[in-house]
């Protein structure tokens, strides 16, 4: 497999952003800019996970190029489609960075779990003020369904 087609298995592998309508069967009631903002944390936390399998999977010397190959597909598919918010792809580039360090932290430095780390994503999403409190829970079922993290690794050992 190339690394251009590792990059597609991994896309397709990934839940697109959850609609308006999905977001309520997780007893969220979402507003079509909270759906874009919850869609941005779940990239964030889907890119995390899968930069660290093909970390942990793909020998170094093709891993840029199914990372870019994997960005560049996410960029001309959802981020131009609107589904994950304004602002520009290179902001989110550095808010991508910004969120893979804290998570690295959290898995690496700290030892959590990916529950965890969900639950972490979670807690930015309400301390940004995007759901209330009492929907944290919710909020939290959605990430975990939404990052399947060890889904990931598998695919890449397949690939790899």
């Amino acid at each position: 497999m190339t690394p251009a087609q590792a990059a597609a298995a991994l896309l397709q592998a990934m839940p697109q952003p959850p609609s308006l309508a999905q977001l309520e069967e997780y007893g969220l009631i979402a507003s079509a800019s909270t759906a874009q903002a919850i869609s941005r944390e779940i990239l964030s936390l889907n890119l995390y996970w899968i930069m660290a399998a093909i970390d942990a999977h793909i020998p170094m010397k093709y891993q840029d190029a199914i990372r870019g190959a994997l960005l560049e597909s996410i960029r001309t598919t959802w981020w131009a489609s609107g589904q994950l918010g304004p602002g520009t792809w290179d902001s989110y580039q550095t808010e991508l960075d910004k969120r893979r360090a804290r998570y690295s932290r959290l898995v690496d430095h700290e030892g959590l779990s990916h529950m965890a780390v969900s639950a972490d994503a979670a807690s930015q999403i309400e301390n940004q003020g995007i759901i209330p409190f009492e929907d944290r829970d919710k909020l939290l079922v959605l990430m975990i369904d939404y990052a399947p993290a060890a889904e990931y690794g598998r695919l890449l050992e397949e690939v790899g």
